[in-house]
């Protein structure tokens, strides 16, 4: 169980938390460059990021950035809370730029905005996504490279995975799941129920 439309690859098949941290740091480097982008076009707009005082600014917020990325894709403990609040950061502002649009369509009765209201808040929602899970114990776990064992007490057969639906990270016996088998964090089915009655019905 992997983050939906991405495949695990060779070097991270067996650890779902390797794989959904690489994905993550992409994304942290995107958000990154957008909230620096939005934030130095909004202070110019209010005058207040002209002159050397404007391009200390954007270069600090660069190099502020690209320092966080490179960190938190070492897993460097330091640059942990700092990424999040990138993703929060991201969320709430792609959140805002949708409002924006939904009232212009509302406003002038165009159609064309819908379509940033769309993107903006899946953008938003994906964001706001990865912010979430950092706050599980496992993954913070496995960021810190604890192994299996040290993050969670695994009983015999169990394994981790990650929810197809919020990403939380599960310990799980795969011989054992079911179509009524639930993520305790979101509630969404674990087993896709296609996949279930397929499989299931000619392991019968």
């Amino acid at each position: 169980m992997v983050l939906a439309g991405s495949a695990p690859t060779p070097a991270h098949g067996g650890d779902p938390i390797a794989h959904i941290h690489r994905g993550t740091s992409f994304i942290i480097l995107v958000d990154a460059a957008i909230v620096i982008y939005l934030l130095y076009t909004a202070m110019q707009a209010l005058n207040l990021a002209t002159g050397f005082a404007g391009s200390m600014f954007f270069a600090t917020s660069v190099f502020s950035g690209l320092l966080i990325y490179s960190g938190y894709r070492n897993r460097r403990q330091w640059a942990y809370w700092p990424a999040v609040i990138i993703l929060i950061l991201a969320s709430l502002m792609f959140g805002f730029l949708a409002f924006l649009n939904l009232l212009q369509t509302l406003a002038t009765g165009m159609l064309s905005p819908l379509l940033f209201v769309f993107l903006l808040g899946w953008a938003g929602l994906g964001s706001g996504r990865r912010a979430i899970f950092h706050w599980h114990p496992a993954y913070r776990s496995g960021y810190a490279r604890l192994t299996s064992e040290q993050a969670f007490e695994l009983q015999d057969g169990e394994m981790l995975a990650a929810c197809p639906n919020c990403l939380a990270v599960l310990a799980i016996q795969p011989t054992m799941l079911g179509k009524s088998d639930r993520c305790p964090h979101c509630g969404a089915s674990l087993v896709n129920e296609h996949l279930f009655n397929r499989y299931g019905t000619e392991e019968e």
